[in-house]
């Protein structure tokens, strides 16, 4: 680097004679790793044409110098672009590719000024205050926390500090390790994210960082229905498409964060659907590096209730449908009282649900429940801190599509409270399986509260229900309301009550259009 800092890096070639283009990635968990967690190895890209490029970004592995998160990659990313470019056997050409945080690199390399010729981001954060560290203004506790507790791990063996390693490896829980990172800003960047300072994330917001450049550039998005780096996919995918549509494509599966495979909810899906991430990207790089086959679809798409693949030439047309909610009062007692109604049923009753700190309710399913995914959060709804809402079983088959919006009113003592809502498919034997789910942290203004729930893909079949659950606690994928992160768990914390209005609460979803086009 201009620095004098040396980063290290792994180079594949191609057997035989180039030049080929390059395929770069910049990771900070050990470049022998190479996001082969869920992707191919970079071997297997480099034998179909390919020099390709794995490397330690600075403070990690093989590199030297001082790992600070996210915050040095866009002059390293640019000036290893740059060196990268005219590497032996490179033709000029370069394509960035990888996952998570190898996907923000590229982001970053291109806020630093670097020139490439197409990207393949997977499940990466475009603003990472708000679809990374933070959701709905609540904290991502568990995953935020443990990730720092890797970084930290990582940097210690990178720069022989025995003694930090194995005091961050004997650590004892999740409140314990937020106290001991939070107290060692040199080691960790989490006391800077639990800051949450505007200023700070605004060093390392590719969304920020690339307002008014030029995105015309080919780029194959990746994201999971049950990611929780999905609002990122789809915030950067907008951004590029609007520069360029024509070369913006986007395929969403029904991944989680990682591993990727051919299951959802337990089950193996039919072997002819089945969609490879690695030939989806060889085919992309293909196109825009070699002038070489297809371009890809524009969207490419995984119906979870379908369980097959389809592709449309632009996101499919849906319209909204609004539901009411009604009780005999006992929803959050009993898992059958609580309906979800044409607006014409709507009611002036309420139900009332405590949330006890002591055994705060755990969220399941989802992007940030556990388990995650398209799991079946039946036992959970029989909790009597889960408010539960379900329609009738459907006359006929519909295709959610989109987002889901839940705008509950609650009357509440509470000055600040967290509303959780998730939305599951009933089966007729009783299971809920997770479509998605969403977090607000609010003040209490007595206004409705609006709970936005992630995208989602669905065809639900006649005979199944749609389900809503509300929760005042997703602990510990989310911090307790107004509770220090580092200090959870502490005496300090107290029950919350609270009352859901029916006559002002409503559930908002989109339903793909019975006469869109151009779907396959």
């Amino acid at each position: 680097m201009k620095d004098g800092v040396a980063l290290a890096a792994d180079v594949y070639r191609p057997a035989g004679e180039g030049p080929w283009p390059v395929l770069l990635m910049r990771q900070p968990y050990g470049k022998e790793i190479a996001s082969t967690v869920v992707l191919a190895h970079p071997s297997w890209y480099a034998r179909h044409g390919y020099v390709v490029v794995v490397q330690d970004v600075r403070g990690m592995g093989a590199s030297e110098g001082d790992f600070d998160c996210l915050r040095q990659e866009l002059s390293d990313g640019a000036e290893t672009v740059a060196w990268a470019k005219v590497l032996d056997d490179a033709n000029g050409k370069i394509g960035l590719y990888g996952f998570s945080y190898q996907a923000i690199t590229q982001y970053l390399a291109l806020a630093g000024g670097a020139k490439v010729d197409a990207m393949a981001p997977a499940m990466g954060s475009f603003a990472p205050a708000k679809d990374w560290a933070y959701e709905g203004g609540a904290l991502r506790y568990a995953g935020m926390v443990g990730w720092a507790q890797q970084m930290a791990l990582l940097k210690a063996a990178h720069d022989g500090d025995r003694e930090t390693h194995s005091a961050l490896s004997a650590l004892g829980g999740l409140e314990e390790t937020a106290r001991y990172l939070s107290g060692r800003p040199k080691l960790s960047h989490l006391k800077r994210w639990l800051d949450n300072a505007e200023n700070d994330w605004d060093q390392v917001s590719p969304q920020r960082l690339l307002k008014g450049r030029a995105l015309d550039i080919p780029v194959l998005h990746t994201g999971g229905w049950y990611d929780f780096m999905l609002e990122g996919t789809l915030a950067a995918d907008r951004a590029f498409r609007t520069a360029s549509p024509a070369t913006a494509h986007l395929a969403i599966g029904p991944w989680t964060h990682m591993p990727w495979n051919g299951t959802i909810g337990g089950a193996r899906m039919p072997e002819a659907e089945t969609w490879s991430v690695d030939r989806a990207n060889v085919a992309f790089f293909d196109f825009y590096l070699k002038n070489k086959g297809n371009p890809p679809p524009a969207f490419t798409l995984f119906d979870i209730g379908d369980r097959r693949w389809r592709t449309f030439d632009r996101w499919p047309a849906t319209s909204q449908k609004t539901l009411a909610l009604a009780s005999g009062g006992l929803a959050a007692t009993l898992v059958n009282d609580g309906r979800l109604a044409d607006m014409a049923e709507s009611t002036e009753g309420e139900d009332v649900l405590v949330s006890d700190p002591f055994r705060p309710a755990p969220l399941v399913g989802g992007h940030m429940g556990d388990p995650s995914g398209f799991a079946d959060r039946a036992t959970s709804d029989d909790r009597s801190d889960v408010a539960v809402y379900t329609t009738a079983p459907f006359a006929q088959e519909f295709t959610l599509c989109g987002p889901v919006r839940a705008d509950i009113t609650i009357s509440t003592e509470a000055p600040a409270f967290d509303l959780v809502a998730t939305l599951s498919l009933v089966t007729p034997s009783g299971s809920a399986n997770v479509i998605q789910t969403g977090i607000t942290r609010t003040k209490n203004t007595g206004s409705p509260v609006s709970v936005g729930l992630r995208a989602g893909f669905v065809t639900v079949p006649a005979g199944f229900s749609l389900r809503l659950s509300l929760q005042a606690a997703a602990w510990p994928a989310f911090s307790l309301h107004a509770q220090d992160p580092a200090d959870a768990g502490e005496m300090d914390a107290k029950p919350l009550t609270l009352a859901i209005r029916h006559d002002a609460s409503r559930l908002v979803i989109s339903v793909l259009n019975e006469d869109t086009v151009h779907g396959a």
